[in-house]
């Protein structure tokens, strides 16, 4: 009874055994929480040191006297700013000048005396500075073409993205693979993109930068490092004018479209009969108003809101509240709506109305665009719970910019040049997302994350989710194989295509299974799902390039069931 007694309190089910099992859980936490904070110091003195002295080992000359005490650069000597980046790419880039695939013979030597551990203690001390700017744009040097480039690109003529489609709102970087580029003295980003352009520099992911800076002219190559050298490091001090919807203000030259004519030029801009779908333009292509040439007036400023809410819609203030994702319609509908073969708006604007077997009605153009956020933007998780209503803001202003868009094209005409996506033929090998697999982690990973996340930065989409809970819903029309094949045969990897997408970087073979691989994953319910998977499969799903209730998910469900969201 006495041992019993004394035992009694170190039972597991007794109040005073719970008690110190807490107690020695919270203890253990604690030391745990300690030694972390503890490496994390050492990691940052370690870091500090180096930056600031040199490494211990014979050779590793101070960081500091080349990038500046205070980590930001240096122009006068073009050596770029290290403060603020992330340290997975600082780490990369050193073990890079390390091994040799990035030749620089200063840095090569810098690198070579430091350790794994050291060149992750450096990196960790430099990204948790404060960044800042010594960069000064040459005064000679005019960055009217850099801002074109940077913000817009020239994806019609060259298949060149925008600098800041990779690199982020303002150029401010996005995550390990896509580095700051505003901040950084002109003379380095100069001397990086000519090492791009004449292969001295290579290593980058898909060899993504020598493919875009081969695309530039020698002009354009300044005009590009100065106008990034003059912008500032913080997006909440960018000019106004680059706050609404990233677009330059309407210059004054320029005649509205409205009123028929050019800058500074009474020539129509039509003239003569064309074949229709082939209006007068880059590759027979139809050409949109010029970028920035917005109507005067009330119904400029509609247009400018839908070209601001097409770009930014899951973020944008007006359209957010119906997006229950994170998506854009800029994700498909690439450079703002504007480029042939992916889904152009100013195509599909004369196409409607239009029947659609989707719902078996006729459907306005107005339907359609509720229906791409009902389907594309997933609309029934949002905060509204439904599309925008038909004469909302939202529609008014989407509606209008589509409508502007397609000024001087032919009404009525539903196969334009560059309508949709261009379909290529199935492989007698089918579609496999086995292989599909692989062709995502080696091309499509590093701009969509690993598990098919996406890519944001300061809360903006950079890179659209392209499964899971943030991506398009299962009744969505990329949710199709064949339609997806289309779409990234000529679209994908970005930066990588040829002028208006004649050339491709995947075959077909891959164009298809990495579709399949991307619809082969879990990603929010088909509104049309009536509560019965096999109704709902047999209904709306019955094709052969759809995997919705076929497929079997890794816990064996099928996918569709468990699917998040209505």
């Amino acid at each position: 009874m006495t041992v019993n007694k004394l035992n009694q309190g170190k039972q597991p089910g007794s109040r005073k055994g719970r008690g110190s099992g807490i107690r020695a859980g919270l203890f253990k936490w604690t030391m745990l929480a300690v030694a972390l904070v503890v490496q994390q110091a050492v990691a940052e003195n370690s870091g500090e040191r180096i930056a600031q002295k040199g490494a211990e080992q014979p050779g590793a000359v101070a960081c500091a006297s080349c990038h500046g005490a205070d980590g930001n650069g240096n122009e006068q000597a073009g050596f770029p700013r290290l403060a603020g980046l992330d340290a997975a790419y600082l780490e990369g880039q050193l073990h890079a000048f390390n091994s040799g695939s990035r030749k620089n013979p200063v840095m090569s030597g810098m690198a070579a005396p430091l350790s794994d551990q050291d060149i992750r203690d450096v990196a960790t001390y430099y990204a948790g500075l404060q960044p800042g700017s010594h960069a000064e744009a040459p005064a000679a040097v005019s960055t009217a073409a850099g801002e074109q480039l940077a913000n817009h690109g020239d994806m019609p003529n060259r298949g060149l993205p925008a600098c800041f489609k990779c690199h982020g709102p303002g150029g401010l970087g996005v995550g390990e693979s896509f580095p700051p580029l505003v901040g950084q003295p002109y003379s380095y980003t100069l001397a990086q993109l000519k090492a791009w352009q004449s292969g001295d520099r290579s290593g980058e992911p898909l060899g993504l930068m020598k493919a875009v800076a081969s695309k530039l002219t020698d002009a354009e190559t300044e005009s590009v490092a100065a106008y990034l050298a003059s912008q500032p490091l913080s997006a909440e001090d960018k000019p106004a004018s680059q706050q609404d919807s990233g677009n330059m203000t309407t210059p004054a030259s320029v005649k509205t479209a409205e009123a028929g004519t050019t800058s500074g030029t009474s020539t129509p801009l039509h003239q003569g009969p064309v074949e229709p779908g082939r209006e007068p333009g880059a590759e027979g292509y139809f050409e949109p108003p010029e970028r920035g040439a917005w109507p005067d007036g009330k119904m400029g400023e509609i247009v400018r809101m839908g070209e601001a809410m097409f770009s930014a819609t899951s973020t944008h203030p007006a359209s957010a509240a119906y997006v229950g994702n994170r998506q854009t319609c800029s994700g498909c509908h690439l450079d703002a709506g504007r480029l042939a073969n992916s889904a152009p708006l100013w195509a599909s604007w004369v196409a409607y109305p239009a029947y659609r077997k989707k719902n078996d009605r006729v459907n306005t153009f107005i339907e359609r665009i509720q229906g791409c956020f009902t389907y594309s933007m997933n609309a029934q998780a949002s905060a509204a719970g439904h599309p925008p209503d038909a004469d909302s803001d939202v529609i008014v202003g989407l509606v209008s910019y589509a409508y502007w868009l397609a000024t001087g094209a032919p009404t009525g005409d539903r196969h334009m040049a560059g309508r949709g996506f261009v379909q290529s033929d199935e492989s007698a090998t089918g579609f496999d997302p086995k292989r599909g697999e692989a062709v995502y982690n080696d091309k499509c990973a590093v701009c969509h994350g690993e598990h098919g996340e996406g890519q944001f930065a300061r809360g903006q989409v950079v890179f659209p989710p392209l499964w899971g809970p943030d991506s398009y819903n299962w009744g969505a029309g990329m949710h199709d194989i064949k339609t997806a094949a289309a779409f990234i045969k000529l679209n994908m990897p970005l930066g990588l295509v040829g002028p208006v997408q004649k050339q491709a970087k995947l075959s077909d073979q891959e164009a298809w299974d990495v579709a399949a691989w991307m619809n082969s994953q879990e990603r929010p319910q088909d509104p049309r799902f009536n509560g019965d998977l096999a109704e709902t499969t047999k209904k709306f799903h019955a094709s052969k390039y759809d995997y919705y209730g076929k497929l079997k998910k890794p816990d064996g469900r099928l996918l569709g069931d468990g699917a998040p969201g209505r």
